[in-house]
């Protein structure tokens, strides 16, 4: 198989789930990071480098002799979003000019857009493979003046590690405990909270009353850096529609008590929020290792689609009509669904591997027009 140099600016749950993928698929591996950074766990089969500094031009062009003495056959790099630093750039560049190297991008959230002044087009355009999390984001590839007539574009989402799990332990604080207690009385839905303010306007907070119209709702997060007014205006709101009894806010929990809540809710509320595909992932290992069925809407299910599907082991709502799907769900006796993707995951791992083998036949015809 190939020799691969992964560059990742950070050592996270994206960059080393990818590199322990790529080392079970039997490639040569190599993690290229930051100063400082830990691998989270030993990292046997993976040659692991954590050089740069501040990702400098100057850094970039000393570690390039060291590093093609390696003999690299595949550049991957990975961008969390859609910028570079100067040492990308240069590595990016030296490996373009390398005839026996295959760049390779995974472009996994596009944010800013990939404008004539956004040198992440210039690597899109440069690069021999390219990978992004969704079809969608590939589409935004479109009309890029693309060097190579023969570039391999796949769909690569963040790896899901069903290894990976919550730490399973006792409750650290007396508080968890009375706040568990205190959510036994009726179902519960929970969503998760990053509101920075409150807007009654916002289509996020009239989801979040919907709800709470039928079910009680658990904001999975906190509100004190909110000010005392916004609070005092949120609890009035929910009072005016009478749901002012059936919600609640988490504040900060401990992983294992993350888990519980998942485990012991009706559903858990993803649609309508922004999330980068790498927070989805996320949010799909908790959910999968919690057994919680999860409210999606059409452009998160692009996230990893091969594992969705409508009314079977989760509900997924249309992006562009959120709240009236929404109104009918809720419309429903309950929002059980008949298959648990837990174990459905148990028994059919190809759901999983299927993007890594379409990465794996993307190196492989990229390596053979340049023998």
């Amino acid at each position: 198989m190939a020799k691969i140099i992964l560059v990742s600016k950070h050592v996270n749950a994206t960059s080393w789930q990818l590199a322990q993928a790529l080392k079970s698929q039997q490639h040569e591996v190599v993690l290229l990071t930051s100063h400082g950074e830990v691998p989270p766990e030993d990292t046997t089969g993976i040659e692991f480098m954590g050089y740069f500094k501040s990702w400098s031009v100057l850094e970039g062009f000393r570690i390039i002799p060291g590093l093609f003495g390696l003999h690299p056959q595949i550049l991957h790099v990975l961008l969390d979003e859609d910028q570079m630093n100067p040492a990308q750039m240069i590595l990016s560049t030296f490996a373009k000019s390398h005839p026996s190297c295959v760049l390779t991008t995974s472009l996994l959230n596009i944010r800013r857009g990939l404008s004539r002044r956004n040198p992440v087009r210039y690597l899109v355009e440069e690069s021999d493979i390219i990978t992004c999390p969704t079809v969608e984001a590939l589409g935004q590839l479109r009309g890029l003046n693309v060097r190579s007539p023969r570039q391999g574009r796949g769909i690569l989402p963040p790896v899901l590690d069903l290894k990976s799990d919550f730490a399973i332990t006792a409750f650290q604080e007396d508080i968890e405990e009375q706040f568990f207690h205190a959510l036994e009385a009726r179902p519960y839905v929970v969503i998760p909270f990053r509101e920075t303010h409150f807007d009654p306007e916002a289509e996020n907070f009239v989801r979040i009353r919907t709800l709470a119209q039928k079910y009680k709702v658990v904001l999975w997060g906190s509100y004190s850096h909110w000010s005392l007014r916004d609070r005092k205006k949120f609890a009035a709101w929910m009072d005016e529609f009478q749901c002012g009894h059936n919600w609640t806010v988490t504040g900060s929990l401990s992983p294992q008590a993350g888990r519980q809540l998942l485990e012991k809710s009706t559903a858990v509320m993803l649609a309508g929020q922004g999330f980068t595909p790498i927070e989805m992932t996320d949010f799909y290992m908790k959910a999968i290792h919690s057994h919680a069925v999860l409210i999606l809407d059409s452009k998160q299910s692009s996230v990893h689609s091969d594992l969705w599907k409508n009314t079977v082991n989760c509900w997924i709502l249309n992006h562009d009509h959120i709240h009236a799907d929404l109104v009918k769900l809720l419309s429903k006796p309950h929002l059980r669904v008949p298959e648990s993707l837990s174990e459905q995951l148990a028994e059919d791992r190809h759901l999983i591997d299927s993007s890594l083998n379409e990465l794996n036949r993307l190196y492989n015809r990229a390596l053979n027009h340049l023998r």
